[in-house]
């Protein structure tokens, strides 16, 4: 008859378990860091409708050329408070045309006033081009 001699793990094996375990467990019980989302930014003033912009004939712009006008968009969605038409050389004729058709544009109400910043410059080309 044999014996047989079933040895018992060495400290040094049941430390390397146990750690290893440990590790499983860790892992298993970690989760993905959710960032948070930041919060949504209003929308910026929507344009729902603007007149014709009537410029004369006789009124000379050059082709290519931007002009910068900024105004105020009020919480019913009128405008308001047109500042100054720059280039401040814009024709006095294209700044009176401009004024007059931002007066006619018309937003979506608003939150509160907020300022818009539009930029206009003509452009040309052939018929059928």
């Amino acid at each position: 008859m044999s014996k047989e001699i079933i040895s018992r793990p060495s400290r040094r094996a049941i430390t390397r378990l146990a750690m290893v375990g440990g590790a499983l467990m860790l892992a298993a019980g970690c989760q993905t860091i959710e960032t948070p989302t930041p919060p949504a930014l209003e929308p910026p003033a929507r344009l729902l409708d603007a007149g014709r912009l009537e410029l004369s004939t006789e009124c000379v712009v050059t082709s290519g050329r931007t002009y910068r006008m900024s105004y105020t968009v009020g919480i019913d969605g009128r405008t308001g408070s047109l500042g100054a038409i720059t280039p401040p050389d814009a024709p006095a004729c294209l700044q009176a045309a401009l004024a007059s058709w931002v007066a006619t544009f018309r937003y979506a109400p608003v939150a509160q006033s907020e300022t818009v910043t539009s930029d206009w410059m003509l452009v040309t080309a052939r018929r059928g081009s």
